[in-house]
């Protein structure tokens, strides 16, 4: 399971921090399967890329689906990373956590000349044709990013949350 513990949002001339969860979050469905068949089989399956990305989206992600991705000037297509390791070490207490993004704090600024509506991210791997491997939806979601205004989570803001 996913929760961000916490994003930020910055205007050009105002940095605000604001302590948000998240809600509806999980294991990507295709994923899951995966581990599921590796328990039961000992088939491993292929390992991920690394680089992995965050992708902001405007639709719902569901375990099945990934949301809409966002468009327009300051955003990336395919999502942001940070450099290696993009999660910190998993504890050992039950339930399991890592966090993300553990090295730099990820941002974008919205220069669309419109609104972004963010609704929910994506965790995807860092290959050519990626595999999304997690997903939450933001709470209070929508998160609206207006034009010239700054994106960011935090350090370690993504909580992933295995029990």
């Amino acid at each position: 399971m996913i929760r961000l513990a916490r994003q930020v949002l910055q205007a050009a001339w105002l940095l605000a921090l604001w302590k948000l969860t998240m809600l509806a979050a999980a294991l990507d469905q295709t994923q899951a399967q995966k581990v599921m068949t590796y328990l039961t089989t000992s088939t491993a399956p292929a390992a991920l890329t690394t680089g992995f990305r965050i992708r902001l989206d405007s639709g719902t992600s569901t375990a099945s689906a990934a949301g809409t991705e966002i468009t327009g000037s300051g955003y990336t297509a395919g999502g942001q990373t940070s450099t290696a390791p993009f999660f910190s070490t998993a504890t050992t207490a039950s339930p399991s956590v890592t966090t993300c993004p553990n090295t730099a704090v990820l941002s974008w600024t919205n220069g669309s000349g419109g609104n972004w509506s963010i609704q929910s991210l994506d965790v995807n791997d860092g290959a050519g044709s990626p595999i999304r491997t997690m997903y939450g939806n933001w709470n209070g979601a929508p998160v609206v990013v207006a034009n010239g205004n700054t994106f960011q989570v935090a350090l370690n803001a993504i909580s992933c949350q295995g029990s």
